[in-house]
């Protein structure tokens, strides 16, 4: 009989080595798996993975990074789920669908999957999660004067207690934060900067503090974050309303989520494995 529980802190060795074992060629190596499984943000109640055991054996991990996420209704709990396995020889019994609905069975936690792979879309569809977000805006410099702003804002801006939060607890990961001084007010946002294409580099929306100040000034904040050619500057469409942009681009694989506790427009790609990871988004 397979048993599916969430692993304990004194299993996160065994965890970590199963994960390593199972996907040899992750960029990240044995150490990643250590800082991906961390529970960073979880706190007391957090988890990092559900597993599948025959007998005691380790035949099947889900990964994930708890958080609380902060919205107009307070503090919600807030699960990315993260990279899964199941041995070959446990393949066929259901167990990757018995992972998932381990993993989301608590109904106040929104749960995502940023990541998924093509092959997986099946499974996904049948664990209930919807779409996201299925599109991305895209701006390029338009020539425009750059607004005054600051690639430090945790020493050199006034930051609201939420923006501050997200930014500490992201400190030391490769991302890049910023604020932009608007005609309205400042405008906090974290960007991923990376070389996905050969044409360009996509400077890459992860988080929006104001979106509202967003969507009224885009086009300074793209001529301000851009160097003037060759870059892009970029975000998943529900992080900003009436962006009239110069492109709309499908994503690859969309973003998926379940739960009823967060907005779409409130999830954005914080507490998640892209930023832990350093990882290319779709």
């Amino acid at each position: 009989m397979v048993d599916i529980t969430f692993a304990t802190a004194d299993q996160r060795e065994e965890v970590e080595g199963f994960m390593h074992t199972a996907f040899p060629r992750a960029k990240w190596g044995a150490d990643g798996w250590t800082r991906l499984l961390a529970n960073r943000w979880g706190g007391t109640r957090g988890e990092f993975a559900v597993t599948a055991r025959d007998n005691g054996a380790l035949v099947g991990v889900m990964g994930m990074n708890d958080s609380l996420r902060h919205t107009p209704r307070g503090p919600q709990r807030y699960r990315n789920l993260t990279s899964w396995y199941v041995l070959k020889t446990h393949r066929g019994m259901g167990l990757g669908e018995r992972l998932m609905h381990a993993a989301m069975a608590d109904r106040e936690v929104t749960s995502t999957n940023l990541t998924s792979a093509k092959g997986a879309l099946p499974l996904v569809d049948r664990i209930g999660f919807k779409i996201l977000d299925a599109q991305r805006h895209v701006w390029r410099h338009s020539g425009g004067a750059p607004l005054s702003h600051t690639f430090d804002p945790l020493n050199e801006a006034t930051l609201n207690l939420v923006d501050a939060q997200v930014l500490a607890d992201h400190a030391d990961l490769n991302l890049k934060p910023v604020v932009v001084e608007t005609a309205d007010g400042p405008l906090t946002l974290v960007l991923s900067v990376k070389q996905k294409v050969d044409e360009y580099v996509t400077h890459e929306m992860l988080y929006v503090g104001q979106p509202d100040l967003l969507t009224r000034h885009v086009r300074a904040v793209a001529d301000t974050l851009l160097p003037t050619e060759a870059a892009v500057f970029s975000g998943d469409s529900r992080l900003i309303l009436d962006a009239h942009p110069d492109a709309t681009e499908p994503i690859e694989v969309p973003r998926f989520y379940k739960g009823d506790s967060m907005l779409p427009s409130e999830i954005d790609h914080m507490y998640s494995e892209i930023a832990l990871m350093d990882m290319k988004l779709y």
